[in-house]
């Protein structure tokens, strides 16, 4: 039978205890008694009396000695285990389960123990409770790999601990650390239960104005904190409890690979108990168990407006918290152990934040801050005051408080964005900050302003572009017609010409605003990167002059990217040009030309992510164009790609070379960014999606004359043609020279000033119109509407729409109508009689 050590009540009666102290009083008795009697007879027989007396009460002293020092008879009953009284109290009142071993078996154990035992359903034989082997004995190998390693310890005062994980059958977390100790050939086993720790980091982390909680890889939250339950007004059992029940589209968690320290950001809405929904960023971790299972640690903040129940904060809730008097703890446990959490936190030694040092910091903030020796580091040389925020050093500590967080940025080159919350200790005259990276959402922040107002801008652009084609069209058509009465030798033919260049030079202006505003017509189509930048190197080389070093590097494996050769050679040409200027005042330096392909999953960058989220495919390729003149300040950086924005002097340029290549990177369904350093360079990255398989028009659109293929068209030698012709312009002076034009080729022109008319007309016609020519955009009914509504009318009828703006605006329409085809404007005489003849022919 095994010892079982309880606590025994010092005021328990004891017949031992009794027993000890009689002797002791009679020993006591008897060396005073010898002292007396030696001292009476010392006069009539001198020294021999004192020997003989002092002898028998050395004896009294001595066994007094031993009496008062011997081990006290106490508890059960003993075995041959020698443990002093004062370790079997110990043992006896640890709260933690204790057990000694001894050659392999179990010769004592506590009620601690003993209740684990019973906690984990065994049950005990002959009253021998059981080895730590069995009570584990469902867990993992690798746990049961861990207790079998302790079982093997022997050498004399060897010490050694494990941690043990596991999954009860209900799903929750358990955690334990198991020590063993040797001591003279026996082993104590103390087994510590962490699963709920308390502990004061714990107590710490739970007043940080964060949600926390834990899932597992199903989704069932396996511990949370009381401010996640004040957020969500939940109180009942966790086991109960799933992620979808509180967290809307909790796949994007679920989801996403189970691979140990991989982090999942996004935004979300976090849905409270009365059904209430509020904004919410999720930041969650996950980890691996010994069981082999995968739990997700998560932080869930930017909620403030609901307390508990669904309540709405007051300013006293909120002082209380960070004040400390409304400090909250975990419920039973806290989620995540400070090592694991998903955001950073610092301790200070003092509340100033402008003269204060860190003093403890978590692997999170290492991972954030890129600092391992962080320790009596100063707060200022870590985190600065963010563009968009205050100053955070020049504000109380203990107005950071949950609702109204400081943005913040971490020193250094990526100037990580961060929220700041504050949590103070009153009695230490200490405070934590709480760091949660907000570089991802500060990253959309910026490009949602900078789209839209590249949008609104984009917009403006467009419609002047459309006003301005309009404006060339007619005249260059009227300029066409002089130089036809006006031949070269005629004194007026420089003059002309003079004028048609401008045109054209207009003309190429405005293509660069449709460019910029992504109206531009484009013809997508399939690229080799490294072949395009080898044929583009000896351009470049060209324009670039002999004092720019121009250094092309192909990457490996590059899959094909889908884009307008021509404008992709623009966006090249513009970059190249812009590095160059940008040396000019150095003398020249090195422009390096670079091509690579990533995947966008292998992203560390969460800003750079969120912006390539929207480019279908996993594979980019990237091309950046970098060089090294003296860089772009922060404030001209953020104007770079507005149009019409330059840094060159007066002359030197139009302010169009960047705005153009954002234009056409984004129609092209890519993404521009620009990295720059003062004094050491400025970089271009373009990103644009692999091309993927090849679709029916890459193949059509390859020339070469096989069997089933088709060559493009060749332009008619002959113009002349018959046919009637419907053409609706309400630009009267496009119309006019347009018709006038056509009926010269031989052509039946009808003219109409606008919708309405251009249906009265064919509803009107007697012979059929073999052709009609109409604007897009006009008042009142536009040319897509007329076709709609006057189709019955044009079954036979071949259509051709022109505009001033792009293509791509009427896309679906071109799809949908096989007989429809496009001409932009401004277009020369010469274009639009070939496009009529390609159209009708000759028609008799």
């Amino acid at each position: 039978m095994v010892s079982l050590i309880r606590d025994i009540n010092p005021e328990e009666p004891s017949t031992t205890r009794g027993v000890a102290g009689l002797w002791k009083a009679m020993l006591l008795c008897l060396v005073v008694l010898s002292l007396l009697l030696g001292y009476y007879y010392s006069r009539a027989y001198g020294i021999i009396s004192w020997a003989a007396f002092g002898f028998i009460g050395f004896i009294g002293m001595v066994l007094l000695w031993r009496q008062a020092f011997k081990a006290a008879e106490t508890g059960p009953t003993r075995i041959s285990v020698p443990v002093s009284h004062v370790l079997e109290r110990v043992f006896a009142r640890s709260a933690d389960a204790g057990l000694i071993v001894e050659n392999g078996k179990a010769v004592r154990a506590n009620v601690g123990y003993l209740e684990l035992v019973q906690s984990f359903g065994i049950h005990m034989t002959d009253g021998d409770p059981p080895m730590p082997e069995k009570i584990f004995e469902k867990a993992p190998d690798a746990a049961r790999a861990a207790l079998y390693r302790l079982g093997l310890i022997s050498d004399e005062d060897a010490f050694e601990e494990e941690k043990v994980e596991l999954l009860d059958e209900h799903g929750n977390l358990l955690r334990f650390m198991v020590r063993v100790t040797v001591h003279k050939q026996q082993q104590f086993w103390q087994i510590i239960d962490y699963s709920y720790d308390p502990s004061q980091d714990g107590a710490l982390l739970s007043k940080a104005p964060i949600g926390l909680l834990v899932v597992n890889e199903d989704g069932k939250v396996v511990s949370a904190n009381d401010v996640f339950r004040e957020w969500t007004g939940y109180d009942g059992a966790l086991s109960k409890l799933q992620i979808k029940d509180f967290i809307e589209h909790p796949e994007a968690l679920l989801s996403s690979p189970q691979e140990a320290n991989r982090t999942v950001r996004f935004d979300t809405r976090l849905v409270t108990q009365k059904d209430i929904a509020t904004p919410i960023v999720l930041v969650a971790t996950w980890h691996i168990l010994d069981t082999g299972q995968y739990i997700a640690s998560i932080a869930l903040h930017g909620h403030s407006t609901v307390t508990k129940r669904g309540e709405h904060a007051g300013a006293s809730d909120l002082k209380g918290l960070t004040s400390g008097e409304n400090s909250q703890t975990l419920e039973n446990a806290t989620p995540v152990d400070a090592g694991l959490l998903p955001f950073a936190f610092v301790d200070l030694d003092m509340v100033d934040l402008s003269k204060a040092s860190i003093v403890e910091a978590n692997t999170a903030f290492e991972k954030l801050s890129g600092l391992t020796e962080w320790r009596n580091l100063s707060l200022r040389d870590v985190i600065t005051r963010h563009s968009s925020g205050p100053d955070i050093f020049s504000l109380p500590v203990n107005e950071l408080t949950p609702d109204k967080p400081v943005d913040a940025a971490i020193q250094g080159k990526e100037g990580t964005a961060v929220s700041v919350y504050a949590c103070l200790d009153h009695a230490s005259e200490t405070c934590r900050l709480y760091l949660v990276d907000i570089s991802a959402r500060k990253a959309l922040e910026d490009q949602l302003i900078q789209s839209q107002k590249m949008q609104a801008v984009g917009r403006l652009v467009a419609e002047i572009a459309h006003d301005f084609n309009n404006l060339l069209a007619a005249i260059r058509l009227y300029t066409d017609t002089l130089l036809g009465r006006h031949p070269i030798g005629d004194p007026s033919y420089p003059e002309l010409q003079q004028i048609n260049a401008n045109g054209n030079r207009a003309a190429a202006l405005v293509k660069k605003l449709l460019a910029y505003s992504r109206k531009q017509t484009i013809r997508a189509e399939r690229l080799d990167v490294s072949e395009t930048l080898s044929d583009m190197a000896v351009t470049l080389k060209q324009v670039l002059g002999e004092k720019v070093k121009l250094d092309i590097r192909h990457g490996r494996d590059l899959p094909d990217i889908r884009v307008d050769k021509s404008q992709f050679d623009t966006v090249l040409m513009n970059l190249a040009v812009n590095a160059r200027d940008a040396m000019k005042e150095q003398g020249g330096g090195q422009i390096t030309i670079e091509s690579r392909v990533f995947s966008k999953s292998g992203l560390d960058n969460a800003g750079l992510k969120a912006a390539l989220d929207k480019l279908p495919g996993d594979q980019i390729v990237a091309i950046s164009v970098a060089d090294t003149g003296t860089g772009i300040t922060d404030e001209i950086k953020s104007k770079i790609f507005e149009p019409f924005f330059t840094t060159k002097a007066q002359g030197e340029g139009t302010g169009l070379g960047l705005s153009t290549v954002y234009g056409i990177v984004q129609q092209s369904g890519g993404h521009l960014a620009v990295d720059s350093e003062m004094g050491v360079g400025t970089t271009f990255t373009i990103y644009l999606p692999e091309a993927g398989e090849d679709t029916e028009a890459d193949l059509e659109a390859k020339p070469v004359a096989r069997k089933g293929v088709k060559l493009p068209p060749k332009a008619p030698a002959d113009l002349a043609g018959q046919g009637n012709i419907l053409f609706v312009e309400d630009e009267a002076s496009v119309r006019v020279i347009a018709a006038k034009t056509l009926r010269k080729r031989g052509y039946n022109v009808i003219e109409a000033c606008d919708g309405e008319e251009a249906y009265e007309l064919i509803q009107e016609a007697e012979a059929p119109f073999d052709l009609m020519i109409s604007d897009v955009v006009m008042p009142g009914m536009d040319g897509p509407t007329l076709l709609k509504k006057a189709r019955p009318e044009l079954t036979e009828t071949r259509i051709v729409f022109i505009s001033g703006y792009a293509e791509e605006e009427f896309s679906d329409l071109l799809a949908e109508e096989p007989d429809v085809t496009f001409l932009p404007k401004p277009f020369t005489l010469i274009q639009l009689a070939e496009k009529v003849k390609q159209q009708i022919g000759e028609v008799v």
